[in-house]
């Protein structure tokens, strides 16, 4: 069986050949160009002189008109397609291989500050799992998917997401065709450029400029072709034309200041209406039997015209687009262009804006799904993944898990087996710093996310809940708002608590739990939140330094379990292996950090 990276290569090596030989062929119609130009060139001066006929010139000539779309449909569009398609592979390669994405996309403005796990695990931000999981093609996907790692799929969500992941898993093509959507880069297209719009206040004007509009536009054309052609002199025409210009422009001037906003908005909206339209056809040509996948392309078809009716909104944005380029600046203006552009634009977004909204949420939805497909496709099983069994919400909250593995370490990182449920409700981890406890809680809450969006888990076998998550791995101080790293995990832990209730399985994930008091405060203090997360039906894990808290996991009514990471080399307390241990950590390694400052003792 092809593995990923195999698939990778070889379609790498195909498009790479298929640029070179196109690099080629554009080569040799550039000199078969210039050559008929230069023969048709001196052909041309031998007819004018009288030595040749001129039909050898003219047949010279035609051969440079045929050879020149092929040529620019070589150099740009074809140049274009497989560039993309480089790009596309390659990205696809470096992912597999652990390294920095080739167009790094973080989802930083997506944030919410208050949000329960984003910073704590990783979520958004630089090396993220979202910059793991974006390979789509829209700004408006790349919203869509943040938030859905921010506010997590119910249960039948999840598992509908599962049926359609491996549905799409091995559609390679189909994204390879996303990939190559459009011809703009995805940061021009804001997600809300087409949100902005449609929340617009409706253009008042009377319902009778758009016919004015119309008819003086044709009136116009004819007065140019009637002088054109002779059928009427200009003396007698020039007045007739002032007229109609005088009114157009009187028209234009009563509505500039309301039509200039919508104007200056829509006439952004050409490229990603193009976009918009080449994705929803390509959604349409597809056949699938999924059910998710049915009803997106139910709701990008609603109405049956909605090609139709979106190449309408994209001629008239083409218009505005086009409007203010120097060639076609002045007949533009001359026909009132900008106007009656806008004013078909209003009308078209009063009778079809709900349409459009639907259509923009059936692509963002499909494409975040191909985006999963693809994060499906990179890590198959024979990398150590697999897809959870999701159990129902009425089910006691499990987490179990054998060989879990953190999802954006590298090949080589290392596993642990997991194992809480209704008998061991939460793990209390013991260990110094740098031996991996931070890593471990963020390795349960970002597999409990990836099982959350139907995708496969970095674990050989798993079994998940779909939980709701709140950590508190990474708070620091805020001079700004006046906060402690204290008074931060109080209102954390404040907020992790008020999230979890009983038939709602919850997952918390706590470093150093109230690491800035005293010891018998913080084992009060600790004890007293572990009592409230059990009795609503909790489970979770939490790392510390101060052996006190260690007596928790002993109480009989938490069912907890003291675990361990620390180095097994006794010589070397630094030389951890990141693996959890059963009991509570014994080791110090105070000497060798301070041989680490050169301090000795």
């Amino acid at each position: 069986m092809t593995t990923p990276s195999e698939h990778y290569r070889v379609r790498l090596a195909t498009v790479t050949a298929e640029q070179q030989h196109a690099s080629r062929r554009g080569s040799t119609l550039l000199l078969i160009l210039l050559a008929g130009i230069a023969v048709t060139g001196i052909l041309g001066f031998a007819a004018h002189r009288g030595h040749l006929p001129s039909y050898p010139s003219a047949i010279f000539g035609v051969m440079c008109v045929v050879v020149l779309p092929w040529l620019l449909k070589i150099r740009y569009t074809d140049a274009y397609r497989l560039t993309s398609l480089v790009d596309h592979l390659e990205a696809g390669l470096a992912r597999i291989k652990g390294e920095p994405p080739l167009t790094p996309r973080t989802g930083e403005e997506f944030r919410d500050p208050a949000h329960l796990y984003d910073r704590d695990l990783d979520i958004l931000g630089p090396n993220s799992l979202f910059s793991l999981l974006s390979t789509v093609r829209t700004h408006l996907a790349e919203r869509h998917l943040a938030r859905t790692l921010l506010s997590l799929p119910p249960h039948e969500a999840s598992l509908a997401h599962q049926t359609t992941v491996q549905v799409l898993t091995p559609k390679t093509e189909l994204r390879e065709r996303i990939a190559l959507l459009g011809d703009t880069p995805i940061h021009q297209i804001p997600a809300t450029l087409f949100e902005a719009w449609l929340d617009e206040p409706p253009l008042e004007a009377p319902a009778s400029v758009r016919p004015v509009l119309q008819v003086t536009a044709v009136l116009l054309i004819a007065c140019g072709v009637a002088g054109g052609f002779h059928f009427a002199a200009w003396p007698t025409l020039y007045p007739n034309i002032a007229a109609i210009l005088a009114l157009q422009s009187a028209i234009a001037l009563y509505l500039r200041g309301r039509i200039q906003p919508i104007l200056e908005r829509a006439s952004r909206l050409a490229a990603p209406a193009a976009l918009l339209r080449e994705g929803l056809s390509l959604m349409q040509s597809e056949t699938f039997t999924d059910p998710a996948l049915q009803n997106l392309q139910a709701q990008a078809t609603t109405p049956a015209n909605a090609q139709e009716l979106l190449g309408k909104l994209q001629t008239q944005l083409t218009l505005l687009e086009q409007r203010t380029k120097e060639w076609f600046y002045f007949p533009g203006l001359a026909l009132c262009i900008g106007t009656k552009a806008t004013l078909a634009i209003e009308a078209w977004r009063r009778l079809h804006g709900p349409d459009l909204r639907r259509w923009l949420d059936a692509w963002a939805e499909f494409e975040t799904l191909s985006a999963l497909a693809t994060y499906a496709f990179e890590h198959p099983a024979s990398e150590g993944y697999s897809y959870p069994e999701l159990p129902p919400p009425s089910h006691p909250a499990t987490y179990e898990a054998t060989g879990l593995a953190h999802p954006l370490l590298p090949a080589h990182a290392v596993r642990n087996t997991i194992a809480l449920n209704s008998e061991t409700r939460f793990y209390l981890i013991s260990g110094s710093n740098m031996a991996g406890k931070s890593t471990l809680l963020r390795t349960l809450g970002l597999n409990a996310v990836l099982a959350a969006l139907g995708v496969p888990v970095r674990a050989t076998r798993a079994r998940l809940s779909p939980f709701q998550i709140g950590a508190s791995l990474a708070l620091t101080d805020s001079l700004a708002d006046g906060k402690s790293k204290f008074l931060a995990e109080v209102e954390r832990l404040s907020h992790i608590l008020a999230l979890t209730e009983p038939g709602k399985p919850t997952l918390f994930l706590i470093d150093e739990i109230f690491s800035g008091t005293n010891s018998l405060d913080r084992r009060t203090a600790a004890g007293a939140i572990l009592h409230q997360l059990m009795r609503n039906g909790a489970i979770g894990a939490l790392s510390t330094h101060d052996l006190t808290l260690t007596e928790l996991a002993d109480l009989r009514d938490l069912h907890g379990l003291n675990l361990h990471m620390a180095s097994p080399d006794p010589d070397d307390p630094l030389a951890f292996d990141y693996l959890l241990k059963p009991g509570i950590n014994q080791s110090s390694n105070a000497l060798a950090i301070l041989r680490m400052m050169g301090l000795e003792t």
